[in-house]
């Protein structure tokens, strides 16, 4: 019996120890308020200060930070290829940041970034998801969860065809569960 008490403390413990553990996860970043479904947005450079401005009226970034990414996506652009549609995932070093946060921006119609890697191809983004990140162990983290919805079509589709923002925020957290 003192033993199975024992277990169970440790058991109980382990959990607690577990649940206090800080988890930063695409969806414990991503604010409601950083979404924003049907934008009127023609460019990459409209789409980067269109959330910068609103990373920065909710304290996530410093004067500076939307100039700062689209000076980056200059030289290293953003615009990745999915499996059914583009995303673009604009963000900058870290000395602008505040704290951490990721956004959503789905344009009225796709918006051209150009590729990551090859800056001559030119892809149409129907899912623009600026990351402010604080740390590059958590940028390589929240890239490899970016990676998962840019291979998953079905994903990317129900991400695109929201008509809330909390339909965004509860396809982005089933990657959580996994």
């Amino acid at each position: 019996m003192n033993v199975m008490i024992r277990l169970s403390w440790r058991l109980n413990f382990a959990g607690w120890c577990k649940a206090r553990k800080k988890v930063t996860t695409i969806g414990t970043l991503l604010d409601k308020r950083l979404i924003i479904l049907n934008a009127d947005v023609h460019s990459a450079e409209e789409c980067i200060r269109l959330l910068a401005d609103r990373f920065e009226e909710y304290g996530y970034v410093r004067p500076g930070y939307g100039d700062a990414v689209i000076e980056r996506e200059k030289d290293l652009p953003t615009g990745l290829p999915g499996k059914a549609i583009n995303i673009a995932i604009p963000h900058t070093n870290n000395s602008l940041v505040i704290k951490p946060a990721v956004g959503i921006i789905i344009p009225s119609n796709p918006v051209e970034f150009k590729m990551m890697g090859n800056r001559e191809i030119r892809l149409n983004c129907s899912v623009i998801m600026p990351l402010v990140v604080k740390d590059s162990k958590q940028q390589i983290g929240m890239l490899k969860k970016i990676m998962k919805v840019i291979q998953d079509s079905e994903l990317l589709k129900r991400i695109q065809s929201s008509e809330s923002r909390e339909e965004i925020i509860d396809c982005l957290g089933s990657l959580e569960d996994e």
